[in-house]
């Protein structure tokens, strides 16, 4: 795109911001006939009036296909009908102002049941302005539908008493002593209970290492507390195999009781399953749990509201959450789900779209912190049949449009609290097919906070000096990275190249993902000169996992090219590899000497990571130098912001596992390891975040002993072993990020998925020999490249190198898979292997 078109474009979405509501399109049709006529087709639907359907039709409408409309969208019993305009198009074939081609919402209600339609209307002027028929419909054609939503309401007519009534599902007792329950009945049945009075509940989770994440969370493996009140939601054919109906004794309705039932309802109903439907009804409408799903929402004196939640939808299926503290206490696949799936899982086979490439058009106005955006998202279809997709984006963010190339505007559901956006298709895609999407959006969003890659402070008593005044406030900025949701994406990190046009203030400056464009940022001026705005054009040809920006302001410090030296014949190299890297450094004005300096720094870096994979994996990478209260960082693909604590701050953070004072260089060497290592190579889950951290945590160890000799990688590997061995009884490495999580202490994260991972690497170095572990590493890069990939492939990498079984290794010494510390005893006190070989 060049100069002048990119101008247009960015013209085009500026208006579209300027002209946005809350996301209601019928709110800018205009009042015309056409709004007669849906007004008039709203009671025609309300009214299931076949025959006054008619008198709306035009001459040349195809009645026989008209009464087949009907038949299906015109339902007896509705008490309450809207129609909302979408889209309106010239319809082809007539003059100007003659004819359009409609997408509307229909929204009817039936009573505590609704559904939802979309409906493609052909309506055609055939009478005079202001004319009682004005316009006519000439066709219609339903493109897609939600059908049975609920607007749940608990029955206030009956209670029951109830003793000793004990509900069980897997690894969870709950037994109400005595006490009262309500019901929330549909028309298929019951599918809510609440539950008043004296009861217990028990929960001991099968697996090992969850029974280990519950003593952290109460002091026992088995989590024991009483409960007062429960709101339990689960499908309709579930409650017969669930309560005891003989144990539910109908009594007369207390009032007190019923109030109290009610709280519980408002309080907690909303929180699940719950769909937002903006401009069509502001009630709450709730999907059905699927069958054998259950939530139960549990009112504990101990440790407040408690959530055990089994869904069949999710590759973990158990679950049990903290309200109050926002914490996963349990996360863990059923039974069932381990005997048909085993303990290993790719999060994506669970998904059924591929995200091929995004192209993005995004305003930001960081001090108000507001993004408008919009995002053509080409995506191919994994399942036999997709008829619905759902993708991420942040809740605060409006949808105000979605639109198809191949089948125009579709409708889009939001999840209440969840990220989500449920998209319904007008008809099943097979397998394979390429679908492009155009999500235009809104809204305001918080920058991302910092993530576990930022120290944390030492605990008070420690030399902590927290109430310190700050003497100079560090420059801001505002990241939004994987943890934002800022622009439509799948349901997991998933490969894609991408295009990001990015409009900033004119007095900041921008860094994303991508190679930024020649000619690129360029001045579009305004009125006033507060109003003019800066363009950026990022192009990511080498896919990414996730897409990232960050605005502040900026100095360009340093650019330079490095050219890496061309492998032997006998190295292989991974196709498309790079051979050279375009290198630049951005920096906060007062951090522009620290940008000068980064840049030799990060040559050398990336120039000897180069040596040990024989690639580059993106064609260039930028620092931004920031400043921040503690150091540390994030690296998306392209480029690393790195934190700069500013010389007045007072904070201590050496007490932490990635704080290496003899190793300056630390910071920069781990960031740049992740474009290598969780970048151009990913996991597969959760539970494989250790390739990410593990890996750009023992390449940073390999950098020090490169560049200030066995000495300092020593040391860096002791401290390495001292934290992991210290955190052991927190976790094994295979939590990923839920290390240190229940209670909030990033530095157990640290200590195990950085240092336990590194420390366990360099063991296998140490086992298999210099050559072998360097061959394997290779390999494990080259075949992993642009993937997603887990444990399983390490080891069939080493295993394919050195000619023999690691098996017991990997199941039994790594701690990958397990609590056990006793792998640690064998290691060698020393931690010096020679580099000699490295390649």
């Amino acid at each position: 795109m060049n100069r002048q078109d990119f101008r247009a474009a960015l013209l085009s979405i500026v208006a579209l911001a300027a002209t946005a509501t809350s996301g209601s399109a019928s709110s800018q049709a205009p009042a015309d006939g056409v709004t007669a006529l849906l007004r008039r087709f709203e009671q025609v639907v309300q009214n299931a009036d076949a025959a006054a359907h008619q008198t709306l039709l035009a001459d040349s409408a195809d009645r026989p296909r008209s009464a087949d409309f009907a038949s299906t969208e015109l339902l007896p019993g509705a008490t309450r009908v809207v129609i909302q305009e979408r889209d309106r198009q010239p319809l082809p074939g007539t003059l100007p102002d003659g004819g359009y081609r409609l997408m509307v919402d229909a929204f009817a209600e039936y009573g505590g049941r609704a559904r939802i339609a979309t409906w493609l209307l052909d309506v055609k002027r055939v009478g005079e302005s202001g004319s009682a028929r004005e316009w006519a419909i000439a066709g219609e054609e339903r493109v897609s539908s939600v059908e049975s939503l609920y607007r749940l309401s608990l029955t206030t007519t009956r209670q029951f008493a109830v003793h000793d009534l004990k509900i069980t599902v897997e690894d969870l007792d709950l037994l109400l002593l005595d006490g009262s329950v309500f019901v929330v009945e549909i028309d298929q049945g019951i599918t809510g209970l609440i539950l008043l009075g004296n009861g217990t509940l028990r929960f001991r989770p099968t697996p090992e290492t969850e029974q280990g994440q519950v003593r952290i969370f109460c002091g026992s493996e088995t989590l024991e507390a009483r409960f007062d009140a429960l709101f339990l939601r689960v499908h309709p054919s579930d409650v017969n195999g669930l309560v005891e109906a003989s144990r539910l004794q109908p009594r007369p309705v207390d009032a007190r009781d019923l109030r109290r039932a009610q709280d519980i309802f408002r309080t907690e109903s909303p929180k699940s399953f719950v769909l937002d439907l903006g401009d069509l009804s502001r009630d709450a409408w709730s999907l059905l749990p699927g069958p054998g799903d259950f939530l139960a929402e549990i009112h504990t004196r101990r440790f407040d509201t408690l959530t055990y939640a089994r869904s069949g939808s999710e590759a973990e299926d158990i679950s049990l959450f903290d309200r109050r503290r926002h914490r996963n206490i349990a996360i863990y696949a059923s039974k069932q789900r381990m005997a048909t799936r085993g303990r290993s899982y790719n999060e994506d086979d669970s998904v059924d779209y591929d995200i091929l490439d995004y192209d993005l058009d995004i305003v930001v106005t960081p001090e108000r912190q507001f993004i408008e955006g919009r995002a053509r998202v080409r995506l191919k279809a994994r399942s036999y049949m997709l008829g619905t997709l759902t993708m991420k984006l942040a809740e605060s963010l409006t949808v105000q449009s979605i639109v198809s190339s191949e089948y125009g505007r579709l409708f889009g559901i939001r999840v209440k609290n969840q990220n989500s956006v449920v998209i319904n298709l007008p008809t099943a895609i097979p397998r394979d097919k390429v679908l492009t999407l155009m999500v235009t959006y809104a809204g305001r969003l918080e920058p991302q906070t910092p993530d576990r890659e930022t120290l944390a402070l030492q605990p008070p008593g420690r030399g902590t000096q927290e109430d310190a005044p700050v003497l100079i406030a560090a420059e801001a900025n505002w990241l939004y990275s994987s943890r934002s949701f800022w622009y439509p994406q799948g349901p997991v990190s998933d490969y894609a190249t991408a295009t990001i046009r990015i409009s900033v203030p004119a007095a900041l400056e921008c860094v994303a993902s991508g190679q930024l464009q020649g000619g690129f940022p360029f001045l579009v001026p305004a009125r006033e000169a507060a109003q003019s705005r800066k363009v950026y054009l990022f192009v990511a040809a080498q896919p990414l996992r996730y897409l990232a920006f960050i605005v502040s302001r900026f100095v360009r410090a340093e650019t330079m090219t490095i050219a890496f030296p061309q492998e032997s014949e006998s190295v292989r190299m991974p196709a498309r590899a790079n051979h050279s890297l375009n290198l630049s450094i951005e920096a906060n004005p007062r951090q522009i000497a620290r940008g000068h300096d980064y840049a030799d720094r990060a040559a050398n870096i990336a120039t000897f990571y180069q040596s040990l994979l024989g690639d580059t994996p993106y064609p260039s990478f930028t620092v931004a130098v920031i400043e921040n209260d503690l150091p540390g960082g994030h690296s998306p693909g392209y480029f690393a912001a790195l934190n700069q604590p500013l010389p007045s701050s007072t904070l201590n953070w050496r007490n932490d596992p990635a704080a290496f004072t003899g190793f300056p260089d630390f910071f920069i060497a781990h960031e740049l390891a992740h474009q290598w290592w969780g970048q151009a190579v990913g996991w597969r889950n959760y539970h494989e975040q250790w390739i990410s951290e593990g890996f750009a945590q023992y390449f940073a160890g390999l950098y020090a002993q490169h560049q200030r000799g066995d000495e300092t990688f020593a040391s860096f590997m002791r401290q390495c072993r001292r934290w992991g061995m210290d955190q052991s009884d927190q976790g094994p490495i295979y939590l990923g990020y839920r290390l240190g999580h229940i209670r909030g202490e990033s530095r157990v994260f640290r200590a195990l998925v950085y240092n336990k991972s590194a420390a366990v690497l360099h063991m296998l170095r140490r086992l298999v020999g210099d050559e072998m572990f360097f061959r394997g590493v290779r390999r494990f890069y080259q075949t992993g490249r642009f993937k997603k990939v887990g444990t399983e492939d390490f080891r069939a990498a080493m295993e394919a190198e050195t000619g023999r079984p690691l098996e017991r290794f990997f199941e039994r010494r790594s701690a990958i898979a397990s609590t056990a510390t006793k792998w640690w005893c064998t290691s060698s006190n020393s931690a010096t292997c020679s580099t000699s070989r490295l390649r």
